[in-house]
């Protein structure tokens, strides 16, 4: 009975993970950035993880600024995860992020943010689809002239859902990310090229790595992809090593002044 209800656990890890990871502002596969969307810009993200063993469901969902200040930015948004038919309220999530952007005071100042994310509404022990996994994490970045931005953290999370194969907690970790500048393109039709890379610690099924490159086909949108290497590919679907990510973004400025 033990191993019966241990794999019922993981099943419902397994429909989740995916969820866990609800989209605020990301490098890569982690919120291991202090960029926080503009103030009244809404972003929207339309996310895919697929692999020849398994799959996560796709992720839609809508982050904006809510706040009109130069040195603190706010964000907050939501996730939509198509799981299994009959677990939709499982799939919706919410998040939130606070941050000082970088030369807030002064050329010295890093960038600094702290958010939630995987905010769930199906909270019931007993029902399958609990969805509160409240990841807190927090990080501070910094950019390194024709280098790249550099950014560092940490994160943690709900014990009983973010554990391991054996039900182990494993909530809590470090995060790292990097971006490169921005290598210009000027293109039609592609604008500009990123490569983006971060790390995020633990045996749980946030636990990964991964690498890819963001295509701006304008400024405002782009489309990232690459692969996301698993740090235990026993809480992953199919107990895939990996899956290849493509992740289309668009923000849209609401208040964006015409030319003149």
């Amino acid at each position: 009975m033990k191993r019966a209800m241990k794999s019922v656990a993981l099943g419902a890890l397994l429909v989740g993970a995916q969820a866990a990871r609800a989209t605020p502002s990301t490098t890569y596969w982690t919120p291991a950035t202090t960029y926080v969307q503009p103030y009244l810009v809404p972003h929207i993200t339309y996310d895919t993880y697929f692999g020849e063993l398994g799959s996560y469901p796709i992720d839609t969902g809508l982050t904006i600024g809510f706040l009109p200040f130069e040195k603190l930015q706010g964000e907050i948004g939501f996730d939509l995860n198509y799981a299994v038919p009959g677990y939709t309220k499982g799939g919706f999530l919410l998040n939130a992020k606070l941050g000082v952007p970088e030369g807030a005071f002064g050329g010295w100042s890093p960038g600094i943010s702290a958010g939630i994310f995987g905010v769930g509404l199906q909270t019931d022990k007993n029902k399958p689809g609990q969805n509160n996994y409240n990841v807190l994490h927090a990080e501070i970045g910094k950019t390194l002239g024709s280098f790249g931005t550099l950014y560092l953290g940490g994160y943690t999370g709900n014990k009983d859902l973010l554990v391991d194969e054996t039900g182990a907690k494993s909530n809590s970790g470090f995060l790292a990310g990097y971006n490169t500048a921005d290598i210009a393109v000027g293109l039609p039709g592609l604008n500009k090229i990123v490569i983006a890379a971060d790390l995020q610690t633990g045996k749980s099924a946030l636990a990964a790595w991964g690498a890819g490159v963001y295509l701006y086909f304008t400024p405002a949108i782009d489309l990232l992809t690459g692969p996301v290497f698993f740090l235990n590919d026993k809480v992953q679907p199919g107990a895939s090593k990996m899956l290849w990510t493509v992740q289309l973004d668009v923000d849209v400025e609401l208040l964006a002044k015409p030319k003149t």
